[in-house]
């Protein structure tokens, strides 16, 4: 049919010519036919995947309100292309339930044979596979499998090694803690929203020896890596902590932290020392928790620091001075009235603006 393209009365180019369009029609069908027998596939798959979801969805809710083992011989088969798709839904209806519900769910998937399943992926090089085998097994609660979850929760990859360490919490949360609270300090690219909801989930009996251990043994770069995390310690356990590393450290990050995380209620160890340390961003943590703390005995401190070289820290110290509670508005009036420095007398007539008084 295309032998008139052969024919040698046509110049070289214009055969050149005409066979790359030939071509170019001939590609661009074969992409929309493949386009087209794609989104076709597509379809057919949801149009499966719905059904397949939906009633396994139910499956699991009835196994979330009751113990439903008399009627696990009725279950329907699961083929081996449903399988990912029906454990991803087992641990989304897993991270909802607590208490009886978990342990209904748990037993469910032992008799679907989930736990097998899921240490076949987790040994699989796909990333995805090994997530969801990592997962499932932390929702199972599957002791055996703590030395494979150990290893890879030092994984290089952030998604695999974040997850190993969610499914160790899941797994026995006291047991994990002492070994994943040092991996914290070290490991910056775990994102801190994932890290605090473990550390949550463990709880604060459970992390406020093993962070405290940390915080007082870390370098200062963890420690101010730690105490983004310290306000879910134990309150006590957390102030103590606080109070060793503003008496002790002389790195001005750790102060500031330390200082952002200390309430005050047991004590203000060496703040008038605080108060003048060369780096303003200290000073201005000593302001806001004098602020915190309100006693009468730090007043003369903090009307000092009004006269501090530095904008934040004179701000920072009207206000505590303007919210402190045995000051009333006549107080303030005189007290600003009385201040020789310019900066101090304004800064805090800015303050009692804002307070409204």
């Amino acid at each position: 049919m295309l032998d008139w393209l052969l024919q040698s009365d046509f110049d070289t180019s214009v055969t050149a010519a005409l066979w790359s369009t030939i071509v170019a029609v001939a590609s661009t069908l074969v992409l929309f036919l493949y386009t087209l027998g794609l989104r076709v596939a597509t379809t057919i798959a949801e149009r499966r995947h719905v059904p397949l979801i939906a009633r396994w969805r139910r499956i699991f809710a009835s196994a979330v309100v009751s113990d439903t083992q008399d009627n696990w011989s009725g279950l329907p088969a699961i083929k081996r292309n449903q399988l990912i798709d029906i454990l991803e839904e087992w641990n989304l209806t897993r991270t909802t339930v607590a208490g009886d519900a978990t342990e209904n769910l748990i037993s469910l998937a032992d008799h679907l044979g989930f736990r097998a399943a899921a240490l076949h992926l987790l040994h699989k090089r796909k990333i995805a596979s090994k997530l969801l085998g990592i997962q499932t097994l932390g929702h199972l609660r599957d002791k055996q499998s703590w030395p494979a979850i150990m290893e890879a929760v030092g994984n290089p990859s952030s998604a695999i090694s974040i997850t190993a360490a969610v499914a160790l919490v899941d797994i026995d949360a006291e047991k994990a803690m002492p070994v994943l609270m040092p991996l914290i300090a070290l490991r910056r690219d775990w994102p801190q929203t994932r890290v605090a909801t473990f550390l949550r989930k463990a709880g604060s009996d459970v992390i406020s020896e093993p962070m405290g251990r940390a915080l007082r043994s870390g370098d200062p770069k963890s420690q101010i890596h730690l105490m983004k995390f310290a306000p879910l310690m134990e309150t006590g356990s957390a102030d103590e902590v606080a109070a060793e590393l503003v008496s002790k450290s002389q790195d001005a990050g750790v102060l500031a932290a330390a200082l952002e995380l200390l309430s005050g209620h047991g004590g203000l160890p060496g703040i008038e020392r605080l108060a003048v340390h060369e780096a303003w961003f200290v000073r201005l943590r000593v302001a806001q928790i004098l602020g915190r703390a309100g006693l009468k005995e730090h007043f003369p401190l903090l009307e000092a620091m009004l006269e501090d070289p530095e904008w934040w820290v004179r701000y920072r110290a009207a206000q505590a001075i303007a919210a402190l509670p045995f000051l009333g508005p006549n107080a303030l009036h005189q007290l600003q009235q009385r201040q020789t420095d310019p900066f101090a007398r304004d800064m805090l007539g800015q303050a009692i603006a804002e307070a409204g008084l």
